[in-house]
């Protein structure tokens, strides 16, 4: 069923305050917070623990930055009034899904079938929500 206005109208108010909790972290962060700083380097486990410290700040940083990606298409299909069709099929994707996930691209069973074609898969495997190819070590 497609979705009604007052129902993408509460979608499109969870998609932009969530997209601005992330913008305003972005902003609250330093440069400095990702750089190793001289008293952290005095001996090898302290090195170590700041750039393990440094990694993880990076990569929850760019999973963020993924995130709000994610978050502007949804308002960008919404504006174009395309938000809650599934990209596989152009079938409806339930409101209850895009009230769990707001950034879903496909309804359901095109998730499942695209998860278990990527289950079958163990050469090379394709993340539709990633949008990459994902090679596994040592499959060749």
């Amino acid at each position: 069923m497609k979705l009604k206005k007052t129902q993408v109208k509460k979608l499109k108010s969870i998609i932009e305050s969530e997209r601005q909790r992330i913008l305003d972290g972005f902003e609250s962060q330093s440069a400095e917070e990702f750089h190793i700083k001289g008293e952290d380097r005095l001996d090898e486990v302290d090195q170590a623990s700041s750039e393990y410290d440094r990694a993880h700040r990076l990569r929850f940083r760019s999973r963020n930055m993924f995130y709000a990606k994610k978050l502007s298409k949804a308002l960008e299909k919404i504006e174009l009034n395309e938000y809650g069709t599934c990209e596989d099929c152009d079938g409806h994707i339930k409101f209850e899904r895009l009230l769990a996930r707001p950034t879903a691209e496909l309804c359901i069973s095109c998730k499942d079938e695209a998860e278990r074609e990527e289950q079958g898969n163990f050469v090379a495997r394709q993340s539709k929500s990633l949008g990459q190819r994902v090679e596994l070590a040592g499959a060749m």
